[in-house]
């Protein structure tokens, strides 16, 4: 058997109609299965010297509008604005590829494990802005799950929120390049030698963790959020990611109050680049030292993070563990910003 035809043997048959079908609506999917790999389930090449190549046109991006959950299983509202046939080839791709292969029972299983955390830590994280204990307004545990799925995969495409067939598969790498979005519809292309993977959105460890529910070494890092008194000014630091981390933050000034908006305070790549925009944005706010105040509110989210870690320490089990690493990942981050530009 030639090499070729081992790799084409290896592919499920479920798998090959499942993207000849996804094929005959328009899409293209090509050189790529589905397998178990470091993340969990994911895409990767069938041939790592091949090109890959994904792209879903617009016709076969669903809007988060038009679906729903019913009977625990993910259906389209309006058939008619996708071509024959692919509502169904949506809700049979769902079931057994997306939400009903592993990614309902991930969802399900942490949101309960940040519903048991104990009321103070719940309280301290809200504070600091990484969780919103209010996030459900459905009383059926199923909506709730099903809400937090749309928001972990949805994407912004021409003023809508849509998400995408296929490519919803895909993994988080901060790494790696993010989609390829134009008018035409979404795609990831090039060449993998082990698993497909994108970067979502800029973030950093302890966001990505409340977001998605995983944890990952992260390249950027901002604030939490803080408060500081500088030279008798009260600075208010509202902390936030997913945000181009070379833009300058946001002030909001009133009087003797501050406030700071996505302060980025860490770079793996660029370790300068933290305090060089800390220092242009307060470039012409009188009476302010930007470095001292850099280094004020690095030194609060220190404390901080530290204080989070010695309240994981009185749990136990997994989860525990898993909110100390995102913890530990969050202060390594943070700490990238040396000299200036």
């Amino acid at each position: 058997m030639s090499p070729k035809n081992k790799l084409s043997s290896a592919v499920p048959d479920k798998w090959n109609q499942l993207i000849e079908e996804f094929r005959s609506f328009g899409g293209i999917a090509n050189n790529i299965v589905q397998r178990k790999g470091t993340y969990g389930l994911g895409l990767f090449p069938i041939n790592p010297e091949q090109n890959v190549e994904i792209h879903i046109p617009e016709s076969l991006l669903v809007s988060t509008q038009n679906i729903k959950l019913h009977n625990n299983k993910i259906k389209l509202k309006d058939h008619s604005v996708h071509p024959r046939g692919f509502g169904e080839w949506y809700e049979k791709f769902q079931a057994n590829y997306s939400w009903g292969a592993e990614a309902q029972l991930n969802i399900r299983n942490f949101e309960g494990e940040l519903k048991a955390l104990p009321s103070n830590l719940i309280t301290s994280l809200e504070n600091l802005g990484l969780y919103n204990s209010k996030r459900f307004f459905s009383s059926n545990p199923n909506q709730n799950t099903f809400e937090r799925f749309i928001q972990t995969r949805q994407i912004g495409w021409e003023g809508r929120l849509v998400l995408m067939p296929i490519l919803e598969l895909v993994n988080h790498s901060p790494i790696h390049p993010s989609w390829l979005i134009s008018k035409d519809g979404i795609s990831v292309k090039g060449i993998y030698k082990d698993e497909i993977l994108v970067r979502y959105s800029v973030s950093d460890p302890l966001r990505r963790f409340f977001q998605y529910g995983f944890n990952c070494r992260e390249i950027t890092g901002f604030s939490l959020n803080v408060n500081v008194l500088h030279k008798n000014k009260t600075i208010i630091v509202q902390g936030g990611d997913n945000r181009r981390h070379l833009k300058l933050p946001r002030l909001t000034v009133n009087q003797n109050t501050i406030t700071i908006h996505q302060p980025l305070l860490g770079c793996f790549f660029d370790p300068a680049q933290p305090r060089t925009l800390f220092r242009k944005v307060f470039k012409r706010i009188d009476n302010i030292d930007s470095d001292e105040l850099f280094d004020q509110i690095c030194h609060q989210n220190r404390i901080k993070i530290i204080s989070l870690i010695q309240k994981f320490n009185n749990m136990k089990g997994s989860f525990a563990i898993q909110l100390q690493e995102a913890c530990l990942q969050q202060l390594n981050i943070i700490s990238y910003h040396c000299g200036k530009k």
